[in-house]
């Protein structure tokens, strides 16, 4: 009985060390979500448009980024999406939208029942493609950025309808 509580203890004192996060990458995660995140109270409409679905040519000073949402977890919870501290989009199960930014560095922030951000660097003329992935949280969705390669966001693309989102105005 004693080893197996030796072994207990020694693999939750591992385990929670692989798990931590040390002060600076805390500070580092929040500094981020800062640059990426739009305020909490935005107010929009969103719909979904079963009978388009558009694939933009990409500007040649721009870069084109598609957000996808590719799974039917939580079909009906949104998950927005910041650029820069600007809410521009939001998906529910097995859709996407689409936008351009300027080349450069800029912060996105994808937020449900928590909200995750990723910095993402542009090059004009190119494509991006990032998958707003989801698992069941408490309440809501729980909401992670992840970059997927073009091949693969393509078929992915196919089964997928276009989300669109418009503020409305105060």
């Amino acid at each position: 009985m004693k080893n197996v509580l030796l072994i207990f203890a020694c693999a939750t004192a591992l385990a929670s060390g692989a798990f931590a996060q040390g002060p600076q990458a805390e500070a580092d995660k929040k500094a981020l979500l800062v640059k990426a995140c739009g305020t909490e109270s935005v107010d929009y409409d969103a719909e979904t448009k079963k009978d388009q679905h558009p694939t933009p040519d990409v500007p040649a000073d721009k870069a084109l980024v598609y957000v996808m949402r590719t799974t039917i977890i939580g079909y009906k919870i949104h998950s927005k999406l910041a650029v820069d501290g600007k809410w521009i989009g939001t998906n529910r199960g097995k859709t996407y939208f689409t936008f351009t930014l300027d080349p450069g560095e800029h912060f996105v922030c994808s937020e449900s029942e928590n909200q995750d951000a990723i910095a993402l660097t542009v090059e004009p003329g190119k494509t991006y493609y990032i998958q707003q992935q989801v698992k069941m949280g408490a309440w809501k969705a729980r909401t992670k950025l992840a970059m997927l390669d073009e091949a693969k966001a393509k078929k992915e693309l196919e089964d997928l309808n276009l989300s669109v989102f418009t503020l409305k105005s105060k």
